[in-house]
């Protein structure tokens, strides 16, 4: 379990201003809270405030919260992010008894796992809709050696896995149009050994448009979101 209320935790969200009315769907049904990152704990992002607490909330629904048509659509899911530097200091809400009994989510315990992380690097993945514009030329090339050389490649990066920034790993292809600036967020791969599942062994993105550096007003980044998830 996590040390604090205010830690980093997978399974439930136990942050949370009492003054704040709690995030509703748009049936006025309150949220599933899924993740919790306290960013003061977990390595710098480049793009991202230094501190500060982002929450992901999801419905029970079927699509869990996901809007497949309109991704960036956020009335059955919610990120919000909490701008504090003493979240210790915060009058949170200790009654939770309103919240409803969820039956249908990718979370398939009751469990509050702690979330601890360490940086790295990964180059970009051949699924990503940049890749052949960055190389292209080089696959072309290399002529029928390419596919055997993008294989290993593929195995060799290992683009799953649970990673704030970084590159989305995708199973199916990268559904973000070329025109537009979306970024990795947030990668939650499937974990059975905690029930965790999207679908068949799936991953679910969540992406945001940066703003460049750390932003002055750190909420701007991540006011509009893109979230969905996707089966194997």
């Amino acid at each position: 379990p996590p040390p604090h209320r205010w830690s980093s935790c997978l399974g439930r969200v136990l942050y949370w201003p009492a003054d704040m009315p709690w995030p509703c769907d748009e049936n006025g049904r309150p949220l599933f809270g899924l993740l919790q990152l306290n960013l003061a704990e977990l390595p710098a992002a480049p793009t991202l405030p230094a501190y500060g607490l982002i929450q992901v909330f999801i419905t029970d629904d079927p699509f869990w919260g996901a809007h497949p048509l309109s991704p960036s659509q956020q009335d059955n899911f919610r990120l919000i992010y909490h701008p504090t530097t003493t979240p210790e200091a915060d009058e949170l809400l200790d009654d939770f008894s309103f919240l409803p009994q969820f039956e249908h989510l990718p979370l398939q315990q009751d469990l509050a796992l702690h979330i601890t992380g360490t940086a790295g690097q990964m180059p970009m993945p051949p699924e990503d809709h940049r890749f052949p514009t960055h190389f292209g030329e080089l696959l072309q090339a290399l002529g029928d050696q390419r596919w055997e050389v993008l294989n290993q490649y593929r195995r060799g990066i290992g683009a799953n896995g649970h990673r704030l920034g970084g590159y989305p790993g995708f199973l199916q292809d990268d559904p973000r149009p070329a025109d537009e600036n979306w970024e990795l967020l947030l990668q939650l791969d499937s974990a059975p050994q905690y029930g965790l599942l999207w679908g068949d062994y799936g991953l679910a993105h969540w992406f945001y448009r940066p703003t460049g550096t750390r932003s002055v007003e750190p909420t701007a980044a991540l006011r509009e979101i893109w979230y969905g998830w996707e089966s194997a």
